[in-house]
């Protein structure tokens, strides 16, 4: 279908036949934990405070004390600071923190269980619903992907929401969200949100394919690929009258449309075309491409 729209990190578009090399693909992320230390307050000189000024001379002192004054934190740092590397050793790197979470999404759940027992009601805005729920098992650790929408008037404008929650052992609360996406019914109402948990980067470890229906006589919608356990999206493409689901051999993904002749009835295109795109360091690419008759 003309539809696909797959985004890229490199923002190019290779000459090959379509999915040969999809319209795009997002960079594999670092994880995001790896992030820079600060040096050592121990690291920069320590400044003499001198001997007590007597009285009389506080006045003409005045810019000698205003000095000392500002020297007085680099002096206290400096105290104990021998080993510059002290302070870094006993700070341990902060866990991540999503840049931006669906409106009303609670930060934690701070019961120690595992992702069976937490209740996916508590893991999503506070007036809205769950629509589904996924248990996944990610390099990083457990994952739990929740899906809801908020009740109103008309049920085919809804407020619709899907996030990512996965489970810490850094001290903190065990249970934190660390992606999310919301789709509001004003811009382009969804009929439905659903996922399927599958490792399909080839990483060994589970992503999320995110399906998001906006519906139509096409069963339009748009694909997400979440890799979980870096919480940033890998992969998305739109498109009406297509699927896009996890391959198991090879892993990547399946995806299959309808190739319509002039005359073909909507109902019944003349052939359907099964691409398998594979992620390779980053780009996916085309494993294969088979047009048969539906």
């Amino acid at each position: 279908m003309d539809g696909q729209n797959v985004l890229s990190a490199a923002g190019r578009t290779s000459g090959k036949p379509p999915f040969a090399v999809p319209p795009g693909t997002l960079p594999r992320p670092v994880a995001l934990n790896s992030l820079p230390l600060v040096a050592s307050p121990g690291r920069f000189p320590c400044a003499s405070l001198g001997p007590p000024v007597p009285a009389d001379t506080i006045a003409p002192m005045r810019p000698f004390l205003l000095a000392t004054l500002l020297l007085i934190p680099t002096a206290a740092a400096c105290n104990g600071g021998d080993d510059p590397s002290s302070s870094i050793a006993a700070s341990p790197l902060p866990s991540p923190v999503p840049a931006s979470l669906p409106a009303g999404l609670p930060r934690s759940f701070g019961e120690v269980v595992g992702p069976g027992d937490v209740p996916a009601a508590a893991l999503i805005p506070s007036k809205a619903e769950v629509t589904g729920s996924w248990h996944a098992t990610t390099s990083a650790g457990d994952a739990i992907v929740v899906a809801w929408e908020t009740p109103g008037p008309d049920p085919f404008r809804l407020d619709r929401g899907i996030a990512v929650w996965r489970r810490f052992d850094d001290g903190g609360a065990p249970w934190r969200p660390v992606w999310g996406h919301a789709y509001p019914a004003g811009r382009s109402p969804l009929q439905n949100l659903t996922s399927q948990i599958a490792d399909v980067t080839g990483d060994g470890s589970d992503d999320a394919v995110i399906l998001a229906e906006t519906g139509g006589s096409g069963s339009c919608g748009t694909t997400s690929v979440v890799d979980l356990a870096t919480a940033t999206p890998v992969y998305r493409s739109e498109g009406c009258d297509r699927t896009v689901d996890p391959s198991v051999d090879p892993v990547g993904l399946t995806l299959r449309e309808a190739v319509y002749r002039p005359g073909d009835a909507h109902c019944c295109p003349s052939r359907v075309r099964t691409t398998v795109l594979v992620d390779a360091d980053g780009t996916w690419q085309t494993a294969s491409v088979d047009t048969t008759s539906p």
